[in-house]
């Protein structure tokens, strides 16, 4: 790394998050120390160099074409062709802005949660800047995200998680008519 690299600093054993790492600016370089600079709050920090060495070191400068990726959640009810429908046109959307992303990466099937209620898909894209613009990657994944949940809105693909049971608890445990009543919807609370 050199001076004005955005880098991360992570034990060897660790996995790497596949959002991105956390960065920080290489702010001077000598023969027994590194400085360097948060760079969200400027905080600056140092490290001895011989603790560097035994530590796995991103340098976002020298990741060129960063892959960006986020999580898309629909109803298990949403016919597959909606669902291929949404892929299409958010890689659309991608493709349409070739000077942001050179390309559009996948569109995954992650999990199916039936008990949940849904189906999650993650859409990866690559972008043309290295992770070292981590502000422009930041801005163009958001107007990726919101395109897609206009789009799922649009499509009526939205989930919602179902309710959770409510457990109301008084100073002798937990009240179980008031439960019951509130599980089967008779009844309520004023608060």
């Amino acid at each position: 790394y050199d001076v004005g690299d955005r880098i991360a600093v992570s034990n060897v054993e660790e996995d790497v998050s596949g959002t991105g790492s956390a960065g920080w600016i290489v702010k001077d370089v000598d023969l027994f120390k590194t400085t360097v600079v948060f760079a969200t709050t400027a905080e600056e920090a140092t490290y001895s160099n011989g603790s560097l060495a035994s530590s796995r070191i991103i340098n976002h400068n020298r990741s060129p074409k960063a892959l960006l990726n986020f999580v898309m959640k629909f109803g298990i009810e949403v016919p597959k062709e909606k669902i291929q429908s949404f892929a299409t046109a958010v890689e659309q959307y991608v493709k349409d802005r070739p000077r942001e992303w050179p390309s559009f990466a996948a569109f995954r099937l992650t999990a199916v949660e039936a008990n949940l209620g849904y189906v999650e898909y993650k859409v990866i894209m690559m972008h043309r800047e290295s992770w070292q613009q981590i502000g422009a990657l930041l801005n163009s994944k958001a107007d990726v995200q919101l395109f897609a949940h206009e789009m799922s809105k649009d499509l009526d693909m939205k989930y919602e998680e179902p309710p959770m049971p409510i457990i109301i608890r008084t100073r002798g445990g937990v009240n179980q008519e008031l439960l019951a009543n509130v599980l089967l919807g008779e009844g309520g609370l004023d608060l």
